[in-house]
């Protein structure tokens, strides 16, 4: 009964405290971008490898924190890397190379004589197939074009409904894209603008040759479940590449990576997984082992996409809004731009930046006349043959025209105190959960003294020895004998004695 008593009274105890969801503070995270930083320009300065994923990542992640930098040497360096892609390199390549330039405040299509947004989306395929890496060419296409809500001409190969019908066709029936966590990730990250705006779209899917209608929203729905079925308990999903990813996509959808149900795992959060990787150097390792700049560049991509949130910033790639993060000084709150999961209206907002080539380029195909916004957009060529049996989708599929309605609108205004009331409530939150701890830790402390008072309590010392405990323990091993040493002690004697009469 005693027993049953103190278990009681200790689990009343550790339950409350297990409960508190320890979320990282906006200034621990600052802090670590710092240090990223500090570590990045010692180990790894991006002017030396002007072009490269770990070069390209790094000066997004800067030109979205506001960070001071030689952005226009950065700029200068592009015109040779960007004259040199060609068919041989993945279309993600020059996406990326186009997102860096717009960040660090380039314009995409004027880097060293080409029109990066042109080649590397809507007209790739006059060089090479926009989906021959496989969805991420699709999706870094679409997050490409969005990034300051770029026109597509008439005359282009594919325009954003193509492009989005590309990456519905590369979801497997588990809801992941091609498979893999960070494809997963990306393609969740290009259709979050649409989630709110876009009808269904007729595709056929790759892995099954089943021909069904499926909108974004059903689409990205079925993605998170499988990348919240795929973390593992720490938090992380196995490597950084895979972590820094969807702590973005999450960003994309306006989701809480250090605080939504879906993404806490038993021991720890995304951001937790995330900040696993960081090293105490301060850079980010891509598997736990050194640190390394690719590693560092996409885990600083991730925390400015987190930071972004806490802010009430636009998402990471939507860059139409020069909103930086605020680090020296507090900056005074302002309404929360462009927002991925709150729409105010279906009509296709008009693009800050409209940049097309002065010029058609030279092509020796002949455009395709199927690239006009349809009312169903049709499955990308050499999909394999439908299939008569759908697949069935969540939710019963749109009827009528896919109206697409691009990058989303500027949301309605939050009241200017908003960011300084939710602060205020967790900080309430905290103390109330932290006041009842004490009184718990208080209230058994009293019981167990009024016990011990009234003699229903004996609280012993299993660790207490007495006074000749060591001599007890020599007298027990000196004169212990079994039965088998007094039997051989016996029949030596006998046989001495019996030596002795001989």
């Amino acid at each position: 009964m005693k027993k049953r008593i103190i278990a009681a009274l200790c689990a009343a105890v550790l339950i409350p405290t297990i409960c508190v969801n320890a979320e990282y503070k906006e200034s621990d995270l600052k802090t670590a971008v710092n240090k990223a930083i500090e570590w990045k320009d010692s180990n790894d300065n991006p002017l030396y490898g002007i072009g490269t994923r770990s070069a390209d990542l790094y000066i997004i992640a800067l030109g979205r924190l506001g960070k001071k930098y030689d952005y226009n040497a950065y700029l200068s360096g592009l015109d040779g890397v960007a004259a040199g892609y060609g068919e041989e390199n993945n279309a993600s390549d020059m996406q990326r190379t186009a997102i860096a330039a717009a960040a660090a405040g380039g314009n995409p299509a004027y880097i060293g004589g080409r029109d990066l947004i042109a080649d590397g989306t809507y007209f790739r395929d006059n060089v090479a197939p926009l989906g021959r890496e496989g969805v991420n060419g699709y999706s870094w296409a679409l997050i490409a074009l969005d990034t300051k809500d770029y026109e597509i001409p008439d005359w282009a190969f594919k325009n954003r409904n193509d492009i989005i019908v590309g990456i519905l066709s590369h979801q497997n029936t588990d809801g992941s894209f091609d498979g893999s966590v960070y494809d997963t990730a990306s393609a969740i990250t290009a259709l979050a603008p649409y989630c709110e705006t876009s009808g269904a779209y007729t595709i056929t899917q790759n892995q099954t040759g089943y021909t069904f209608d499926i909108s974004p929203a059903d689409a990205v729905d079925n993605a998170l479940r499988y990348l919240s079925d795929e973390q593992d308990r720490e938090g992380d999903w196995g490597d950084l590449n895979s972590t820094a990813m969807t702590v973005i996509a999450l960003g994309a959808m306006d989701i809480d990576a250090d605080g939504d149900d879906r993404f806490a795992a038993k021991k720890g959060t995304a951001i937790d997984g995330l900040m696993s990787f960081q090293k105490r150097n301060g850079g980010f390792a891509m598997n736990n082992n050194t640190a390394d700049g690719e590693a560092t560049s996409l885990a600083l991509c991730a925390l400015t996409s987190h930071l972004r949130y806490m802010e009430n910033k636009a998402p990471l790639f939507r860059m139409n809004v020069n909103d930086t993060v605020a680090f020296e000084t507090a900056a005074p709150a302002t309404q929360k731009p462009a927002a991925t999961n709150k729409v105010t209206s279906t009509k296709k907002p008009t693009a800050t930046t409209n940049v097309t080539p002065t010029k058609k380029p030279t092509t020796t195909k002949k455009p395709s006349n199927t690239m006009q916004p349809t009312k169903t957009a049709e499955p990308a060529d050499g999909s394999p043959k439908p299939s008569s049996t759908p697949r069935a989708t969540k939710r019963p599929a749109l009827v009528g025209p896919v109206n697409v309605a691009g990058p989303m609108p500027t949301a309605t205004p939050e009241p200017e105190n908003a960011e300084a009331d939710s602060k205020t409530t967790s900080n309430v939150a905290a103390e109330a959960i932290i006041a009842v701890i004490v009184l718990l830790l208080i209230g058994a402390a009293v019981v167990l003294w009024y016990m011990k008072k009234k003699g229903k309590l004996k609280i012993t010392n299993p660790f207490k020895k007495g006074k000749n405990h060591k001599d007890k323990i020599y007298k027990a091993k000196k004169h212990r004998k079994t039965e088998v040493h007094r039997r051989y002690e016996q029949r030596e004697k006998y046989k001495l004695r019996k030596k002795y009469k001989k």
